[in-house]
Order: structure tokens, then sequence, then C-alpha cells
């Protein structure tokens, strides 16, 4: 695979906010895994290259540099997922220990991840540190009862450089009442990154075989009709590959009320006033996304599509870990997917397996709905996880030090691209993988995981590096793309569209978590209706019983909790 140059200047600071957060993991101290990734923030800390050896002079080092002593300690992963990317024993794991002396142990869930974490809350049995959705009500309890240690007094303790490190609306937002920061959220993204990136918009598009699409004669594809018809032409003249796969699985706590990522994409075409979010505005009042009739006719279009044999039932309900390896194998024309991954992961594992580029993926254009312009929230937003350490910490102060050199430069940059003069080279301020290190990537994707580790070790990613990082890896295809869609994104930070749910012990929140129930059981069953008469009575008989769960009473909540988000984004 070609791939471009680095020739860019040091002003593109921020091309991208990253979808990615990655996570080692493992129950022992002998192994660990990693996570998937998802997109992340940025600090306003000075840059500097990423030389891990750093200068012996306590005035001059980092307050993680001080002590770099053998140290591990345990760390918890919110999510059983963190075990898909094993990294255990790779080159990045070697430089960072070198460069800090810790070995964080992951604690990775098995089974019920809800009732795992909700277990060793209950019990107190907690590890020295945790990762957890900052805004889960989990990690709001464990803050209230005094588990958790706030940033704010470790920093000050044993690293001081820290809090400069970290953005002012990050510790705005996230302080609590008494004023205090108590997790670093990644996926955090400032004014200024969003401003600046391209990867803006959460969407995970359409792409199709390029062998396919061009054998088809190369067809414009604006329209759902098109899309149609484009899926029925690949029917008749491509019988042995699968025409379409939604990306699954369909599952409404997992993905959110649209129900998945390629309804997520649906949404926002058909229905771009909603801008792919759980919850929109409509005349200043919180609305669900299932109440939007231009929603529901997305669905209903895949409902078409679906009862003309074009989309892969089996798909629905598969593990969404496991539906890597059929994109990577090919075996759908058209397919779903973050748009990184096609070309670092998806494209580059084909190209091993089958030496035919035709099958390689590319992406369709993004088609519109009545001449309305697609619209997706931004990727700026208030974060996703957050790093804590617990009042069960041997040693507190070590772990905040480790976090202040994952936030840091030095840290970004060895995660994500190794050490300057090994594994990369600085061209135009911007690090750039050496020759060889690409040529392995492009080799096998695979064994260029497991070797180096770039991106498995970091708790929080900052945007700067991430973006760099993706672009190295990637072909001109990819930043062409991003250009091609950025206008579809908007930023949605200013509207006070997060930090919506209600709290779950409130009778509003047990009322969500049942309504979620009920769309959940009722959403595949309107793709699979096989009669616009079945589709229209599954629907009509899903919003009965949401309504009659007390829906109205839920969106009076988030109207209050909207209001509430808008005041403290304002500062107030």
């Amino acid at each position: 695979m070609k791939r471009k140059q680095f020739k860019v200047l040091a002003t593109i600071m921020a091309l991208l906010i990253s979808v990615s957060i990655v996570m080692t993991g493992c129950g022992g101290s002998d192994s660990a895994q990693d996570s998937t990734k998802e997109p992340v923030t940025s600090s306003n800390a000075p840059e500097t290259t990423a030389d891990s050896s750093a200068d012996s002079s306590n005035a001059t080092q980092m307050s993680w540099q001080k002590d770099t002593s053998p140290f591990t300690f345990d760390l918890y992963f919110f999510g059983a997922w963190g075990t898909g990317y094993p990294w255990r024993g790779s080159l990045v794991e070697k430089y960072i220990t070198e460069a800090t002396g810790v070995t964080p142990n992951i604690i990775i869930p098995t089974g019920n991840e809800k009732e795992y974490l909700n277990v060793m809350i209950a019990s107190n049995d907690l590890p020295d540190a945790m990762v957890l959705e900052w805004a889960q009500p989990e990690t709001k309890k464990l803050i209230q009862s005094g588990n958790i240690y706030a940033v704010d007094d470790l920093a000050a303790e044993h690293a001081p450089e820290l809090m400069d490190m970290i953005p002012a609306e990050v510790k705005s937002y996230h302080k609590q009442d008494d004023g205090k920061l108590y997790y670093l959220p990644s996926f955090f993204g400032s004014k200024e990154e969003y401003e600046s990136g391209l990867e803006k918009h959460n969407a995970r598009p359409l792409f199709i075989q390029k062998g396919i699409y061009e054998g088809l004669g190369s067809p414009k594809v604006d329209t759902p009709e098109k899309f149609l018809q484009l899926l029925k032409d690949i029917k008749a003249k491509y019988p042995n590959v699968k025409p379409f796969a939604i990306e699954p699985p369909v599952d409404v706590n997992q993905f959110g009320l649209a129900g998945s990522y390629t309804l997520q994409y649906f949404a926002g075409i058909f229905a771009p006033e909603t801008l792919a979010k759980d919850q929109y505005l409509e005349n200043d009042k919180i609305k669900m996304i299932f109440e939007n009739p231009n929603y529901v006719e997305a669905v209903r279009f895949l409902n078409k599509i679906y009862n003309e044999g074009l989309i892969s039932v089996d798909t629905l309900m598969m593990k969404h870990e496991n539906f890597g390896e059929t994109t990577s194998s090919a075996q759908y024309a058209v397919t779903g997917s973050y748009p990184i991954d096609i070309w670092k992961t998806h494209n580059p594992k084909i190209m091993a397996l089958t030496n035919d580029e035709s099958k390689t993926y590319i992406p369709l254009e993004f088609f519109k709905v009545d001449g309305k312009e697609p619209q997706f929230y931004g990727t700026r937003g208030a974060g996703w996880v957050g790093s804590m350490v617990t009042k069960k910490a041997k040693n507190p102060g070590r772990i905040i030090r480790y976090f202040e050199y994952t936030w840091s430069d030095e840290g970004q940059i060895t995660n994500l691209f190794g050490r300057e003069g090994e594994t990369f080279e600085m061209v135009n301020g911007m690090p750039q993988y050496k020759a060889e290190i690409m040529k392995e990537l492009d080799t096998d994707a695979n064994n260029f995981a497991n070797k180096y580790g770039f991106e498995s070790r970091a708790l929080m990613w900052r945007s700067k590096w991430a973006g760099w990082q993706k672009i190295a890896v990637a072909p001109q295809a990819y930043a062409d793309y991003l250009n091609s869609v950025k206008d579809y994104a908007v930023d949605v930070w200013d509207m006070g569209l997060d930090n919506l749910d209600p709290d779950t012990s409130s009778n509003e929140g047990v009322a969500y978590a049942k309504i979620k129930n009920i769309w959940n059981k009722y959403l595949s069953k309107m793709i699979l209706a096989k009669t616009d008469a079945e589709f229209d009575s599954t629907y009509q008989a899903a919003m009965k019983e949401i309504e009659a769960a007390g829906l109205e009473k839920v969106k009076e909540v988030m109207t209050q909790n909207h209001l509430k988000d808008v005041a403290k984004k304002k500062g107030n």
C-alpha cells in the first residue's frame, strides 16, 4: 500500500480528534491485553520530543522522572472488550517501563460488566486505580462516597506540573461541587482543536469494495434510491459476495437509542436535525431520537433493504469484536466502519490475505435525503472515560506521577510513535515512522501491532499526538476523505446536549432504563418486518409501551439536565 509521506506544517497541531482510547488488560501481572480505540483529547502542555532518557537533574526533571524504580499497580478497565488487543511484550511497553519504572496490572471484568463493577463497589474491594465512563452513576457514587482521591490534591503533593497540562475547559467542566477534579477525562476536545481538526463528525460511514464499485461503472450514489439500486446491482453481478452488512450488533444499551453504528449513520442522513444523537432539541425541549419521524424513515429504509434480500441478517446480533474479521476478509461488498480502521487495519489485512487491491474498501459518498445536508455531532465534547486513583491505592503518589507521564508530551509520543531515532524521526516538526517500520505495517499489520504496541498503553489520549499518528499510518486517501466530509459535523458543545441521563436510582432513571429495553426489543423487529404494515404496527406498539413507561417525565428531567449543562459550559 502506498502511504503518504509526512510533509505537513506544524500549524496543523490537531489535525483531528482521535477516536480511540486504548487500555491494556488481563487479570494477572504476567499477561495483559489492551482495548479498542476511541477519539481523545489534548492538553496545553508545551511541545517536546519523547526522549525517555531524561535529564538526571531534579531541578529540570518532571515528577514522573524522579523515581523510576520498578512499580506495579492494579488498574481496573471498565469494558470486557478491553481484551481485544494483545500488547504484553511490545516495544512501546518496554520504552514506557524504562522511562517510568511502572507496569500497570490491568484488571478487565468478566461476564456482566455492570454487575462486576457494582459488586466491586458494594464490597469496597477496589483496585489502586480505575478507568470508568465518567458520566455513569458508578463514577459519581465512588466520588461521593469518598473513595477517590482528588487529582488536584495528589498533583499538588506529588506531580505539581500536571495541573498546568490540563486545559482549563477540562478542569472547569469536570470539577465536582467542591471545585476539585477527581479523574482525568479522555476524549475531551477544546474549541481550538475542534476548529483546526479534520475528523469532526462521529459517523462510521459506508465503504465499498474498490473492484466492485469500479466494476459497476463507479456510479454516483447520492440518494437512498441510488444506494438501494447499487445493492441490487451488486447482488445481480456479484452473487458470491454479501451485498451489505449493518455494523453489529443492533443493541440500544450498547450503542445508544439509534441502535447501532450503521443506524447512527443513517440517522444523520435521514434526520440531520437529530445530529445522530440519542436526544436532540426541538423548541428548546429534549426529544428522543425514536420520536423523530425522519429517523423512523431511516429504520424503514433498512427494513426495505432487508426485504430485498440485501442485508446479511447474521450481522444483526453478531458481537462487534467478531465483525472486524469479516470486514478484514472482504466478505461484504458494502459495510460500515470507523474510517481510520479501513485504511489502517482492514485494507492491509485484505492485501495480506488476497494480494488483491480490488478487494480493499473505499468510501461511498454521503448520500442526501430530499437534498438535506447530512449532519452529525462533532467529536468535541465533554469526554468519555476518566482515569482515577482510589483510596485503596498503596502508593497514590506514584500512580498520579504515572498519569502525569501518560498525559505529558513524552508519554503521548512514546505511546504513539516509540522512540526518536529508533522507530520515528521528526520531519517538519511532526513525528514520522521510519521507512522500515512502515514496511512492517504494510507487510503484516497484526505482527506490527503486537511487536510495537503503538497506541496500546496510554490511559488518556490527546488529540494532537493521536491525530498525527493517524496521519502517519494512513495513505493520502484518508486525509482526502476527512476533507470531503468535514462540513457534515456540528459542534454541539454550546448546545448543552451532554450528561442528560437521569440518576439511575431515581424514578426517572428506572423509567429510562425500561424505555431503552423496550426500544431495544422492538427495533430489530422493525428492521426485520415483512411488510410496511407490520413495520408500522411494531413501531406503534413500541411507542405505546415507551409512553406508558414514563417517557414524558424522563424528558422533563433531561431538559432540566440540559439547561444545567448549558450553564456549566458557560461557566455559570
